[in-house]
Order: structure tokens, then C-alpha cells, then sequence
């Protein structure tokens, strides 16, 4: 029974050492499956989302007003000379608040109570805006009204105004802070208003008196009720909570009001002066409310038609239907047939990186145009500056509605174009920065020449960003399955936005809505799901060229060690040389030192050399090993003697001998060694990433590094990254193990 239970205790000992050992292992490939928003959730959790077959996922309107603008930080100018030039909106733009979708199928369910409108009566809305300007005091909502934009213009930014999240007139704590703000400035001002009381006639003074305490105690009890408003659930106040502090307001303001003072003393200064620094202000405050709720429910009275579904279903298309999509999409472009034939051809190859691909090439093709023209000693870098000043040269005359496709038409010569821009110069700094680098550019090749050569280049411009836009849009268009008639085409960008193209109906309508997604997966996607991770951490970085590099310099260092070792390992275990011991010791001695102290003068030595950024930096420091050399001496040393002198007889050489015999009878200790070497060489960091600077010759632990920056870690790819990176390792030592324990048990180490 006693010696039971002792093995029983050193099975659960050894079971539990095994545990905690496998434990950070385990918890790294479980990270690896999960979803971003998975891996800082606490209680931290074994399971992911990633394995369900389908998840509801959070979504909701898109901060982007008036379909897919986004009106923060633009100025009522700016904003209405975007609506002129962009013209009507049509794109509703919601966002995923959840983790992102790559594939599957999608089911939007849109509210029940939903309604819209269609179509808004012009006199009826024109009607509404003269009664609201005639009584709102919001003077940015005058300016609105009075640019006479078009009713859903005027909705989007209305509500953009005032219930915007970061900074809308109702945004709680906003809102809630001024009004406070207002009432207790209010109760100051109430107190010299108190000892202004010797101005008032004196029969009347007892009243004055009594309404200043009055109001004092009246904006007092506001303060009150209305600061509990300051903390709710959402960052704009609630339809609820505006109705109750509307209430609020409308009946103490009433008591408030001059109109409870007698007639007689109403024309004293003392009280107007009262009714401009106390009651107004606090007025203002209830006329943001009072604006909103006649303007929402006009909003909201119009919206009188119903859809005929209530869910939109959509998925991600195949490969073939997106390639479909984007040709499609490319056949509706206007491009000369020479760069229609170059983007299909590019097409046909793949469909990634398509823009970058066709620009690459149309610079080649501008190049063998005007390459023989181009006096400049570096032509890529010539062509690459005048296509960045063109770019912005187009832009900024954009900003003016000039077209410089259209101006160089009419241009034969430099002098004729930098005299005609001359004025545009002068009315914008950008342009005259621009045409100040192309004046510099224009001296490496001939007035005709170099006209000709920007209006390629403006041509090429202009193809490119149709070809960008069509590409973006064609490549993230999603296959409705089902919606209601006013959805004409959903895409999905980045896995995060959707944005759903209306046909009839403005989306200011729709926004003020809930809505809710669902996501359905097959088990082919369920798959995909769960090494969404590993795709995404491999295609982040060129993991296939660190792999090789690892590969390769972890298997020539091992190999080159093995040898240096082995010869190493035989000379101090079967020769004899003065001084050998006293040598070997110096040998041990060095393990000593540790690795970090070596780091600089290695470094200044490999400088020295020309080696930074090349293979041998990687190698040729650490192809010997003392430690390797000390392991396979002691092994060695086992060997009987007996055998290096029937070797002698028989005439064999040191080297015959040492290949022939003493490596045969030593495999497990190599091994080991290699072994050993193998996993530090391709776990290699630091001197890595300090004697290489380009991807090209950085290995993969360095290439781990990429997915953490300043911004924080994405922790979920960078353990799908560490697993794939220590897979090999992994595999190896399940192949090698035996030889590893007989190795290191042959050697005596304990």
C-alpha cells in the first residue's frame, strides 16, 4: 500500500509538472484561434467564437452623416460646397462593432417599427423652415435654412448639429455642463441684481425683492433637477429625458419670467438688465430643446412609408464573382483601349494589388516613351517626382474647379504653362510650391517634350484613380440574396463597414434606427474562421522569405558547427599537443562571458567588414561552439582506446578515422549538438535584428515584432505568428528526441 500510494503522489507530480509546462504552450495556440476582441477579456476564456457556426454581431450607424460624409470639423461653408459639388447622397454606412467578418452569410434585420420617406413635398418642408427661422434663435440653423438646400440636407446636418456623439448641442454632459453653467452664473448675477433693488420706485421695491429670491431659489432647485441628467447609458440625451427636461425647464422658466412683475416696473432698467443676463441665457438653453423636438417630430411625421421586407441577406461572393464584379465594373471605365487591355491582362493574372500592379506597369510604359528624352541621371526617380507634383497639382487646382487635363491641352510649351498658372499661383500657396519643383523638372528634358510627358502622366493619373475607385468598389461588393426595394447594392470594406446603396430613399431616414446582424457559417467557413489568424499574421509581414532565411542560415550554421566541433572535439580528446588541457580550459573559460558583452565588438567587427545586411553576419559568428565542442569530447573520451590504436595499425589517419569511426559511434552526442544549435540559431532575435535593416535577410523571430507598435500588440496574430514559427521546431524534436536523451546520457551530464 505504501509503495502505491508513493507512485500514485509521483504520477500526479509528474502529471502536474507536465501541466504547467505544456500550460503557456497550450494558452498561446488557444490565443491564436481568437478574435480580437476575445483576447482582453476578462475572465480570460479557453474557447473563441471563431469555431460557432453563426454570432450575432454588433452593429451600428456609421458616424459618417448624410450617407457616407463625415460633417466633424467642416465648416457650414464647407460642408454646403460639398453637398454642391458631391450632389445627392444615397449611401447608408453602418459599423461593425464587433469583430470583423470575412466570410459567411449576413442577415441585417431592420426594425419593425421602420419608416421613411420617399419623397418630402417642397412647399410643405418650405413651409416648416420659414415658421422654424422665424422662431429658433440658433443662428448656424439660420444659415442652414437660409442656403436653401434640399430637405434631406437639411435633416443630416441638423442632427449632425445637434446630436452628434462628440459634439452636438444635446450631448449629455455637454448639454447638461452649460445649462449649469448658465444657472449658476445666473445665481450670481442674481445677487448684485438683489442689491439694485434701491433703484426700483419704492412701492414697488418688496416685490422686486421677493421675485429676485424668488428666481434664486427657482434656479437653485434647476441646478438640482437637472444634474442627475449629466450621467445615462448614451452620450446624446434620450427622446425621454429631452421631454422631462423640457417639462422642467418650461415651468420654472415660467416663473422666471419678468411677465409675474407688475406692469409699472417691467420698462425698469434694472429689470431688463435682469431679463438679458438671467432669463435669456437660460432661455437659450430651453430653446436648443424646444428647436430639436419641433424639428425631429416634423422629421419624424413625413416618414409615412413601411418596407416591404425587413431583413437584407447578403454573403461574400466567390472568387469567380468577385473577378465577374471588377471586370464588370472595369468594362463600364472610360480608358484609352491601350490601358483597357493592360488592366485586363493584369486581371487575368490575379486580382490582388491590381492598381499598384497597372501603375507599375504604366510607368514602364512611360518610361520606354520617354526615356530616351529624359536627361536626368536617375529616370525612375525623375518620373516618380513630377508624378508626385502633378498629383498635387491636379489636386489643387481641383479645389478651384480647374481641370489640368484640359489646361495642357491648350499648351505647346513650358513658358505658355507656367505663364498661364501664373495667376492660380498667386491665389494658392500649395500651387505655387508645386509649380515651383516642375520648373526645377522641366530643365531635364524640351519644352514640347516635357508638356507631352506631364500629359501623359495627368492621363495616367486620372486612369489610375478610376481604376483604384472601380476596384474598391467592385472588390468589396457583397451578393444580396434578399432586400427591400430601396437597396440597390451593399459592400463591405475591411470586414468592418457596410455601407448599403439606396435607390429612392435618402438614408437620413434610416439612420436614426436600430439595427441588428446575424452572421451564418457553413463548416468550410467555420474552418476558415478558426485560422483566420494565421492568414492574416502570415500575409502581414514576408513570413515566406523569414522562413527561408531561418531555414537557411539555422541549417548552415548547424552543419558548419557540427564539423568545426567534431574536429575540435577530436583533437582534444585523441591528440596530444603541448599545452592541451591549459588550452581547453581557456576554451571552457569563455563560456563564461556572457553573449550580451560580445554583442558590441562583433558588431564593429562585422562593420568593419561590409557584412551588414548579408548572410555571413547571420553565420560566420556563430559557427563555433565551445559548449558543442566540450558535449562531444566527453563523449569521446568514453570511447575505448582500443580502437584508435587498431585504427593506427591499420594505417588510418586522424581524419579517416574521426569520419569513418568516431562520428558513426557518436551520433546521438551530434545530434544533440546540432540539435541544440538548430533551435538557438532559429530562435535567434537580437543579433538579428541588429546587423539587418531589410526584410530580405531578416529571419522569423524578428519578423515577430511587426505586430506590436506603439499603438499596443495584436496579440491574437502574434501568437498564430509564434506558432507557426515554432512548428518546425516542434516536429523536429519529435523526430530526434531519442537521440537527444541518448546523447546527453552517453555524455555523463547530469
Amino acid at each position: 500500500m505504501r509503495k502505491f500510494v508513493l507512485k500514485l503522489l509521483i504520477y500526479v507530480l509528474v502529471t502536474a509538472g507536465a501541466t504547467l509546462t505544456l500550460l503557456p504552450f497550450l494558452w498561446m495556440v488557444s490565443t491564436s484561434f481568437k478574435m480580437p476582441s476575445e483576447v482582453e477579456k476578462w475572465p480570460p476564456r479557453w474557447g473563441s467564437k471563431s469555431f460557432l457556426g453563426s454570432r450575432d454581431v454588433k452593429i451600428a450607424i456609421s458616424t459618417r452623416s448624410a450617407g457616407g460624409v463625415d460633417w466633424k470639423g467642416l465648416s457650414l461653408r464647407e460642408a454646403l460646397t460639398l453637398v454642391r459639388s458631391e450632389g445627392e447622397f444615397n449611401v447608408l454606412s453602418l459599423k461593425i462593432d464587433d469583430d470583423p467578418l470575412y466570410r459567411g452569410e449576413m442577415t441585417i434585420y431592420l426594425p419593425q417599427d421602420l419608416s421613411f420617406c420617399s419623397h418630402l413635398s417642397k412647399e410643405k418642408f418650405n413651409s416648416f423652415v420659414r415658421q422654424l427661422r422665424e422662431t429658433t434663435k440658433d443662428e448656424e440653423l439660420r444659415k442652414i435654412i437660409d442656403s436653401e438646400i434640399s430637405p434631406e440636407r437639411f435633416f443630416s446636418q441638423f442632427l449632425f448639429r445637434y446630436t452628434n456623439p462628440s459634439q452636438g448641442l444635446l450631448e449629455r454632459r455637454r448639454y447638461i455642463s452649460s445649462l449649469s453653467e448658465t444657472l449658476n452664473g445666473g445665481i450670481e448675477q442674481l445677487q448684485m441684481f438683489e442689491r439694485y433693488a434701491y433703484r426700483i420706485p419704492e412701492e414697488y421695491r418688496e416685490d422686486y425683492i421677493e421675485f429676485i429670491r424668488n428666481s434664486r431659489r427657482v434656479m437653485t432647485n434647476l441646478i438640482s433637477a437637472v444634474t442627475p441628467y449629466k450621467a445615462g447609458v448614451s452620450p446624446i440625451l434620450e427622446e425621454e429625458e429631452i421631454t422631462q427636461l423640457a417639462g422642467i425647464l418650461n415651468s420654472n422658466l415660467k416663473q422666471l419670467s419678468i411677465e409675474s412683475l407688475p406692469q409699472e416696473i417691467a420698462e425698469n432698467p434694472v429689470v431688463k438688465l435682469y431679463s438679458q443676463r438671467v432669463f435669456d441665457p437660460a432661455e437659450r438653453s430651453l430653446g436648443i430643446i424646444n428647436t430639436y423636438q419641433k424639428v425631429f417630430s416634423f422629421f419624424k411625421s413625413v416618414q409615412t412609408e413601411e418596407p416591404d421586407i425587413y431583413e437584407i441577406k447578403f454573403r461574400f461572393p466567390s472568387k469567380e464573382e468577385r473577378i465577374q464584379k471588377i471586370e464588370k465594373a472595369f468594362a463600364e471605365l472610360d480608358l484609352d483601349s491601350s490601358v483597357r487591355d493592360i488592366v485586363f491582362q493584369k486581371l487575368q493574372e490575379d486580382s490582388e494589388n491590381l492598381s499598384e500592379r497597372i501603375e507599375v506597369h504604366l510607368d514602364e510604359e512611360i518610361l520606354n516613351q520617354f526615356g530616351a528624352k529624359i536627361s536626368a541621371e536617375n529616370k525612375r526617380i525623375y518620373l516618380s517626382q513630377v508624378k508626385q507634383n502633378v498629383t498635387s497639382l491636379m489636386n489643387a487646382l481641383a479645389n478651384l474647379d480647374v481641370d489640368l487635363s484640359v489646361l495642357l491641352e491648350s499648351i505647346d510649351s513650358t513658358t505658355d504653362f507656367f505663364s498661364l498658372l501664373k495667376d492660380f499661383s498667386e491665389k494658392s500657396q500649395a500651387i505655387n510650391v508645386v509649380l515651383s519643383k516642375l520648373r526645377t523638372s522641366s530643365s531635364s528634358m524640351t519644352e514640347r517634350d516635357f508638356i507631352e510627358f506631364m500629359r501623359t502622366i495627368c492621363s495616367m493619373i486620372s486612369d489610375i484613380d478610376s481604376i483604384r475607385k472601380a476596384y474598391a468598389k467592385a472588390s468589396s461588393s457583397m451578393v444580396v440574396l434578399q432586400a427591400p426595394f430601396f437597396v440597390k447594392e451593399l459592400n463591405m470594406k475591411q470586414g468592418q463597414n457596410i455601407d448599403i446603396t439606396l435607390d429612392n430613399v435618402d438614408p437620413v431616414y434610416l439612420e436614426d434606427e436600430n439595427y441588428t446582424l446575424k452572421a451564418s457559417f457553413n463548416s468550410i467557413e467555420i474552418l476558415a474562421n478558426i485560422f483566420q489568424n494565421y492568414v492574416l499574421a502570415w500575409k502581414s509581414a514576408p513570413f515566406a522569405r523569414y522562413y527561408l532565411n531561418t531555414a537557411f542560415v539555422a541549417t548552415t550554421t548547424t552543419v558548419l558547427e557540427v564539423i568545426i566541433a567534431s574536429m575540435a572535439a577530436y583533437a582534444f580528446s585523441f591528440m596530444r599537443f603541448p599545452a592541451r588541457n591549459a588550452i581547453f580550459g581557456i576554451f571552457l573559460a569563455t563560456m563564461m562571458i556572457p553573449g550580451e558583452v560580445l554583442l558590441v565588438p562583433n558588431f564593429i567587427t562585422v562593420t568593419k567588414f561590409g557584412w551588414i545586411d548579408t548572410y555571413y553576419a547571420l553565420i560566420v559568428p556563430w559557427i563555433v561552439s565551445v559548449f558543442a565542442i566540450f558535449l562531444i569530447r566527453q563523449h569521446f573520451l568514453t570511447l575505448p582506446s582500443e580502437l584508435r590504436d587498431a585504427a593506427y595499425l591499420d594505417g588510418c589517419s586522424h581524419w579517416r578515422f574521426l569520419w569513418t569511426i568516431v562520428a558513426p559511434l557518436s551520433k546521438p552526442v551530434i545530434i544533440t549538438g546540432a540539435l541544440l544549435k538548430f533551435v538557438g540559431s532559429w530562435n535567434a532575435f537580437l543579433w538579428v535584428l541588429i546587423v539587418t535593416n531589410k526584410d530580405q535577410y531578416r529571419t522569423l523571430p524578428v519578423g515577430l515584432q511587426n505586430f506590436s507598435s506603439e499603438v499596443g500588440t495584436v496579440y491574437n496574430q502574434l501568437m498564430a505568428a509564434a506558432t507557426f514559427s515554432i512548428l518546425p521546431i516542434l516536429i523536429l524534436f519529435l523526430f530526434t528526441q531519442k537521440y537527444f536523451i541518448r546523447g546527453i546520457a552517453r555524455t555523463g551530464i547530469k
